[in-house]
């Protein structure tokens, strides 16, 4: 072959080449889709919580513990924390006297903070005649709420319970709902085990 007929021959590869690859259609390169961790729960198992120093009693998560602080006057709070999860459910508990009205409109105030950030509220109700047992529970949708689930407890007469539930980081309740969830479903276990004193 000679000089010429290479140069000829090797430009009309290139070119074929080159509309081969020109022609193909680029895929544009997308970003991956936002994805959250993934959250490992415990299997659920409960425990007693039965203590002289409060006149009620409750079955908890046996991956939870608790501290008890005497705030005098027969005002306790009770703090039960979930160290996995990083949650915490903070109860206060109060001797009722005339003031049982008072302390369900402070909860319902509370719960009126929220809505601001909620996208929705349910409000279910809780009573158990033969248990001396009503109250309210509040579970708060919204991705950036700060207390998505709270409840409280009385038998009318001595005795009131109210709780919140916080995590001790910024919230962004869509990725770890399921963490609320599973809160949730021990908050229930509570709420079907508690007995008065």
């Amino acid at each position: 072959m000679k000089k010429g007929s290479i140069v000829i021959y090797c430009c009309i590869v290139v070119g074929i080449l080159w509309s081969v690859f020109a022609c193909q259609e680029k895929k544009a390169e997308m970003p991956k889709p936002k994805g959250y961790f993934r959250i490992d729960l415990p299997p659920h198992s409960y425990q007693v919580f039965d203590t002289s120093a409060l006149p009620f009693q409750f079955q908890y998560s046996q991956s939870a513990s608790y501290t008890i602080e005497d705030k005098g006057e027969g005002i306790q709070w009770i703090h039960l924390y979930y160290p996995q999860q990083q949650a915490v459910l903070e109860m206060t508990y109060l001797p009722v006297d005339t003031n049982l009205p008072r302390l369900m409109e402070n909860d319902e105030e509370f719960v009126g903070l929220h809505y601001s950030m909620a996208s929705d509220v349910e409000e279910s109700f809780i009573q158990d005649d033969s248990a001396k047992l009503y109250g309210k529970l509040f579970d708060i949708a919204g991705k950036n709420v700060a207390c998505p689930l709270q409840f409280w407890l009385t038998d009318k007469t001595h005795h009131y319970l109210r709780t919140s539930l916080y995590f001790n980081f910024t919230p962004n309740n869509d990725s770890i709902q399921p963490v609320i969830e599973y809160i949730r479903e021990d908050v229930m276990k509570m709420i079907e085990t508690f007995e008065w004193r």
